[in-house]
């Protein structure tokens, strides 16, 4: 069966090479966590899946076809969508107004506001932000912030959705909350490719994990065993395994 997203080959240099030689298929339905220590590559690789940076060497697939250099906007269209690190929501429009204009904009059809007006309520609903649909955006705490990021990914309607440490910056109790979020979207059919530094979070939603150390995949496969692996504690954890 064809991979829903494969990349193969990728490298990008800064001067320095930041992603080295990077191949992972993702399938429909799947969940891969993406595990590293800082510099390890995964924003970057990330970036390059969404087409925010082109890669210097090799490809990227969704559904079989090449889209290596397809730009983000079409990317999005046709259903992969993610979220930012660090929140960056439009201030001063509501939280209503900025999952509007994913619906509007990034689905794979233009929808009128109007039209959009389902969806969007629909997004609001999957990820508890529906009290807050007339509030300020700017005015939102940080897990509402993160909420909106998943939110307004979920508006285009994507088949993939790649998160990049939505649970960084949140209390513990706030994780929970979130991964029962990110657990819901997943159960809905969203596949996801999530980085992330709380290990536990990933633990608790993906089937698959992959570790990586200077942009090269260092190990892949069932969460616990890639987790406990010699390699991956050495250089993720900077331990001896237990």
């Amino acid at each position: 069966m064809t991979p829903l997203l494969e990349v193969t080959g990728l490298s990008k240099s800064f001067g320095v090479k930041v992603i080295d030689d990077l191949s992972v298929s993702v399938a429909a339905g799947d969940a891969l966590g993406i595990v590293g220590p800082n510099g390890a590559g995964k924003t970057t690789m990330l970036n390059l899946v969404a087409g925010d940076l082109a890669p210097d060497q090799g490809t990227v697939r969704y559904r079989g076809h090449d889209i290596t250099e397809h730009s983000p906007e079409r990317r999005c269209r046709a259903g992969i969508s993610r979220t930012a690190q660090i929140p960056r929501p439009f201030e001063r429009m509501t939280v209503f107004e900025n999952v509007l204009i994913g619906a509007c904009f990034g689905g794979r059809h233009l929808l009128s506001e109007a039209n959009a007006v389902p969806l969007v309520t629909e997004a609001l609903a999957r990820t508890g932000l529906i009290d807050d649909a007339n509030v300020a955006a700017g005015s939102l705490p940080l897990l509402q912030r993160k909420r909106l990021e998943l939110a307004r990914a979920l508006a285009t309607q994507p088949d993939i959705l790649l998160l990049d440490e939505i649970a960084g910056g949140l209390t513990e109790a706030e994780v929970h909350e979130l991964v029962a979020t990110i657990k819901a979207i997943h159960a809905d059919g969203v596949t996801l490719v999530w980085i992330e530094h709380i290990v536990h979070a990933l633990l608790a939603v993906v089937d698959r994990i992959m570790a990586m150390s200077f942009g090269r995949k260092i190990a892949e496969g069932d969460p616990a065993e890639v987790m406990n692996s010699r390699e991956v504690q050495e250089v993720y954890l900077g331990m001896e395994p237990g």
